[in-house]
């Protein structure tokens, strides 16, 4: 029976040791506020919730906090918190630094690369066998009136192709890496010409639509224009180019168009941020950017992952010389079969 009692003796005291630093006092007690309250609101708000064994994990997030002292040192305990819940799209902000978790990426070519660096607004092109061509860079969130601004000059951009016939159109979102959804989806709404478009899958679902040349979430008004042209493109053929570096809002746009007639994506898998954030104040040093829904398009398909084309070309993009990139090639022929 000795060996028996001597385990049972070492369960307890290795058991009463980690409870004594699991309820002992932090050195700082800024930082016991601010990693109390992030768990508190990932364990009532992330999409990934339920996925976690919330009593384990405050408890490791205890240890690993209790002898730290300064905000500044929180980057493992807040990428430990993130990795746990498989959330790599948000972020949390203290100060002047930033902590989150970042998985391994797809690579992004350097043509890519470049193109991004350039911060070129939206390109409207006629190509051959007039088939428009209308690259969306990512937008900027912001304000009701810049949400309205960034809209209107999108759908402006839209109609100087729509009112030229063209049989079809090419939507270039390879160097778009999200930020607002709603200028881009209502910016192309002559595309797709009905209400409900897609969803928040969240705690609760909450439905994208256009109406009356506006976009809502739910019933909250996000974004209008006043269009200068309406023309029956519904089923205008379209294909949507993606990279690697396709990401975020730019994927809810692609979901947008998920069940739309004539429709294909060409390129290669996008970066699968598909999450819906928001954002919590924690106090006036300490905000935290939590992913908490998934997008959800018309058909009821909820996408988590990377967005798949369906026709993967993974050659070099030439942005300068898109009649010879192959996947601009690809997408006439598609759209000219």
């Amino acid at each position: 029976m000795m060996p028996q009692k001597i385990i049972l003796f070492i369960s307890f005291i290795l058991v009463f040791r980690s409870q004594e630093v699991f309820c002992q006092d932090f050195k700082n007690q800024e930082i016991k506020f601010l990693v109390d309250s992030t768990i508190t609101i990932m364990r009532k708000n992330s999409v990934n919730s339920n996925k976690v064994d919330w009593t384990l994990l405050r408890k490791n997030v205890m240890l690993k906090a209790a002898n730290l002292s300064s905000p500044y040192q929180l980057g493992d305990v807040i990428r430990y918190l993130f990795r746990s819940l498989d959330d790599f799209h948000g972020a949390f902000f203290y100060r002047d630094s930033v902590f989150k978790y970042n998985r391994k990426e797809s690579p992004i070519s350097d043509s890519i690369k470049n193109e991004w660096n350039k911060r070129s607004g939206i390109k409207t092109g006629i190509l051959k066998d007039n088939i428009g061509y209308l690259r969306i860079p990512s937008m900027p969130g912001g304000s009701k009136s810049t949400f309205d601004s960034l809209a209107q000059n999108l759908n402006d951009s839209l109609c100087s192709l729509l009112t030229q016939h063209i049989k079809g159109i090419i939507v270039d979102l390879r160097i778009n890496g999200g930020g607002a959804m709603y200028p881009m989806i209502l910016g192309l709404e002559q595309l797709l010409q009905r209400e409900a478009v897609g969803s928040f899958l969240m705690k609760t679902e909450s439905k994208w639509f256009l109406k009356d040349h506006n976009f809502y979430i739910d019933t909250t008004k996000l974004a209008s224009i006043a269009p200068k042209c309406w023309t029956a493109t519904a089923r205008l053929p379209m294909v949507m180019l993606t990279s690697p570096a396709t990401g975020s809002s730019g994927e809810f746009l692609i979901i947008a168009f998920k069940g739309r007639p004539n429709t294909i994506i060409i390129g290669n898998s996008t970066a699968g941020y598909v999450t819906a954030n928001q954002g919590f104040k924690i106090n006036d040093e300490a905000f935290l950017n939590l992913s908490v829904g998934y997008g959800k398009d018309r058909n009821g398909k909820t996408y988590f992952k990377a967005i798949r084309p369906d026709i993967s070309i993974s050659s070099p993009d030439k942005f300068n010389d898109l009649e010879n990139d192959r996947k601009i090639l690809a997408a006439a022929k598609w759209l000219t079969k």
